[in-house]
């Protein structure tokens, strides 16, 4: 008993350890809230990231509602609290997945087409699974078969049903036969499972061929995606050369205003890509300053003591010489896609078409409603 009651204290005493050192975290929390004014903005947002630093939560989600109170659209405290932003303005992250048409299930958010899948009874995913293979089998033929071959897989492939075809369509967007490709964009377009969405938008950036590249976002914009302008509008800032100007020409044919501004902030940023560096320009001039004079047996030997005088000066310099084609045609494009939206011609001249813009922002967003 004596034993039991020792062991008891011990654990006890040992209690404040075991979770992060008890009342310390709190303690420490309270003297750093105390020393801020109450509209520190900067101040409460930083105690709020050392509070989760320090596994403080609910002390962390005080501070970021305290910050978002002060100013709303806060973005640093938004994502802390788990908001993302939309074109409706911020929601929590439920709301943000179901605006998106997921669905929450076992934990997870995913589109109510997985989880119909999901659901499905064993003798209908056998059945899946074999359809699938007989769709990988055509779109194999097509890709190895000439003309003749294809038309004969296209005409067997219309007698299976569009549910089994999303998946190795999806995958087809891969192939490297460009009819393959082309052909699976166009059919993910007319079957409109929005599982092929991102596949779609991915192929829309990366794929050498335009055509199968225009196909694969004309498929993509039949699904109506409000959201559908976000992912390229993140691409035109890729370190890729070639998926900035895919993703610019893609922008503009999605066809919606809000593209203008996007593309006048790239313009703004001279086409992008392109690292600085440093050249040093100088003069130097060197002279005999003395001599290092040794007395030999017979003679004096003489060594000469050179000094270097230098003058010049450090420019801060953009490298042009291996991406200025690159440079120069980003802006074209981006150019070409301004025009294509706003149905005139500005030039390259990025003040100007962000002074345009301001002026007729709200009756082009207006107007497009």
């Amino acid at each position: 008993m004596r034993r039991t009651a020792a062991w008891l204290v011990f654990a006890l005493l040992l209690a404040p350890m075991a979770f992060g050192g008890g009342a310390e975290g709190p303690r420490q929390y309270e003297e750093k809230a105390g020393a801020l004014a109450p509209d520190d903005l900067n101040g409460h947002y930083l105690l709020g990231l050392w509070c989760r630093k320090e596994k403080l939560e609910d002390q962390a989600r005080m501070e970021f509602e305290r910050v978002i109170a002060l100013e709303p659209d806060h973005e640093g405290a938004r994502r802390e609290l788990g908001y993302e932003r939309t074109a409706e303005g911020w929601l929590s992250r439920e709301e943000a997945m179901r605006a998106k048409g997921l669905v929450r299930h076992d934990g997870a958010w995913l589109l109510p087409e997985e989880v119909a899948i999901l659901k499905l009874p064993k003798t209908e995913k056998e059945k899946r699974l074999s359809e699938q293979a007989r769709v990988r089998d055509l779109l194999s033929k097509m890709a190895a078969g000439g003309a003749k071959v294809e038309r004969i897989a296209t005409g067997a492939f219309a007698g299976i049903e569009d549910r089994y075809k999303v998946d190795p369509l999806a995958f087809a967007l891969r192939y490297p036969a460009e009819n393959v490709r082309l052909f699976a964009a166009r059919e993910l377009g007319r079957i409109g499972d929005r599982r092929a969405l991102r596949p779609l938008v991915h192929r829309t950036l990366v794929d050498p061929s335009e055509p199968v590249r225009i196909a694969a976002l004309e498929a993509a914009k039949s699904f109506r995606d409000p959201n559908l302008l976000a992912p390229y509008v993140r691409a035109m800032w890729s370190e890729n050369a070639a998926v900035r100007v895919n993703a610019v020409e893609a922008v503009a044919r999605i066809e919606e205003p809000l593209g203008i501004e996007y593309l006048v902030y790239r313009l703004q940023a001279h086409g992008g890509g392109i690292n600085r560096s440093h050249i040093y320009c100088a003069n130097q001039l060197s002279f005999i300053q003395d001599f290092d004079v040794e007395v030999a047996q017979t003679a004096f030997i003489a060594d000469p003591m050179v000094g270097i005088l230098q003058e010049g000066q450090i420019l801060d310099v953009r490298v042009l010489a291996t991406e200025r084609d690159a440079a120069i045609l980003e802006r074209r494009v981006i150019r070409q896609s301004l025009v294509r939206l706003a149905g005139q011609d500005l030039g390259e001249d990025a003040t100007a078409w962000a002074k345009w813009w301001a002026e007729n922002r709200e009756r082009l967003l207006a107007k497009a409603q």
